[in-house]
């Protein structure tokens, strides 16, 4: 009787540990297949939503809940570890802000700005369909360019230069005559929803294209849009600009291939503006399942395969930056280039978010540069309402 009535406190302890080593094996399981398919297939990106800060903070929560179960303590601590290892390094943190200390700024050093726009200061009462961020006031568009021209920057990289209709169709905007005007002396270069305003003359502009990036079915199933041809099939502009020398303006007609650095003592960098697909369609609004398909998936993939196979052939300094609509749990982000350096470690926070602008959960702006750009400082810009993005501030200077 003793030996039986003392069996049975230790098999029901045995059922009270399953719950809590569960939990911590099943969030093992998806860090897995997270790291398995994220990015590789369409039917993984609403696993991908999850906020990145997740990755960090569930294994540790998860350890704590389970601390007072001391026969699996040892198991359970195994296993979160496990996650923490495989999942961490998508979690966002930024570590390397405990340490890393970027050198001072030379005189010549350059300022950049990239932001998404929101739709370029839209308004509902001009017949759109996409109002200001919920919560927030329609945006005056004097506060839409006196934001700008707080930033100082000697290049502007914005997205989404586009309004949206109430059929859910691209309008092309015409705002140049107001972009010169605003910024008198600087050059603009516009491709589909994608403008780049610089100080510096520009040699060469170029929309890079998708298409030969995607099976032969799925290039026939682009639609051009009437009111913005290349707004489906153009979502990177490369701008080369003309740093330093004798301020000679002109252009260069070449493929992308050479911008030259001429007898004018000037340095020719390339600045990538881009505006990655995101994860979800942007149409029907709200929790419908068509948002979710794999065509969106497999533009997301041509779109950074575009990319990548440009800056490859590029022998320029390179900055590319922009909405990437990527997490950093996003898997989609390795079609990146190796050559690329990401510029995370400036920046200051420990965990830096650029979405949703008023309550940001996530980060999905990004900035990267060849080896021979070196980033002086870096920002995230709360927009004060007039975007769901917060803008890129950058301070880059170019070696060699």
């Amino acid at each position: 009787m003793t030996a039986t009535a003392g069996s049975r406190p230790a098999w029901r302890s045995r059922w009270r540990i399953w719950p809590l080593l569960s939990a911590p094996v099943a969030w093992l399981v998806f860090v897995v297949l997270h790291r398995v398919l994220s990015g590789r297939v369409w039917w993984w990106q609403v696993p991908e939503l999850v906020p990145p800060i997740a990755f960090a903070v569930v294994p540790v929560l998860l350890l704590a809940v389970a601390l007072p179960a001391r026969q699996a303590r040892g198991w359970i601590a195994a296993v979160t570890l496990a996650s923490l290892v495989l999942g961490g390094g998508g979690s966002g943190l930024n570590l390397a802000a405990l340490w890393h200390r970027p050198p001072p700024a030379p005189p010549d050093a350059i300022t950049v700005f990239s932001w998404n726009t929101f739709y370029w200061g839209q308004r509902p009462e001009n017949g759109a369909a996409m109002p200001p961020p919920t919560g927030t006031p329609p945006r005056d568009i004097a506060d839409f360019y006196r934001y700008l021209h707080d930033q100082k920057a000697d290049v502007y990289l914005l997205q989404e230069y586009v309004y949206f209709g109430q059929d859910s169709k691209a309008i092309r905007v015409d705002d140049l005559a107001r972009l010169r005007r605003e910024f008198p002396g600087y050059h603009i270069a516009a491709a589909s929803e994608l403008v780049t305003v610089s100080r510096f003359p520009i040699v060469l502009e170029s929309g890079i294209d998708l298409r030969p990036w995607l099976s032969e079915e799925h290039d026939k199933a682009i639609p051009p849009d009437p009111g913005l041809p290349d707004f489906s099939t153009v979502k990177t502009l490369r701008t080369d600009v003309r740093v330093g020398g004798d301020g000679r303006d002109g252009r260069d007609g070449g493929d992308g291939g050479d911008g030259g650095d001429g007898g004018d003592g000037g340095k020719t960098v390339s600045l990538y503006n881009t505006h990655i697909n995101s994860p979800v369609h942007a149409f029907p609004r709200g929790p419908d399942p068509r948002r979710l398909n794999r065509t969106q998936h497999e533009r997301r993939q041509a779109n950074l395969r575009a990319l990548a196979a440009d800056v490859e052939r590029n022998p320029h300094p390179i900055l590319l930056t922009g909405d990437f609509n990527a997490s950093p749990a996003m898997g989609i982000l390795r079609l990146l280039p190796d050559r690329l350096v990401d510029a995370t470690p400036v920046l200051g926070s420990l965990y830096p978010t650029s979405w949703d602008d008023r309550w940001p959960l996530w980060r999905i702006d990004w900035a990267f540069t060849t080896p021979d750009v070196t980033v002086h400082r870096y920002e995230l810009i709360r927009s004060g309402g007039l975007s769901d993005h917060s803008g890129q501030r950058l301070v880059v200077s170019t070696s060699g």
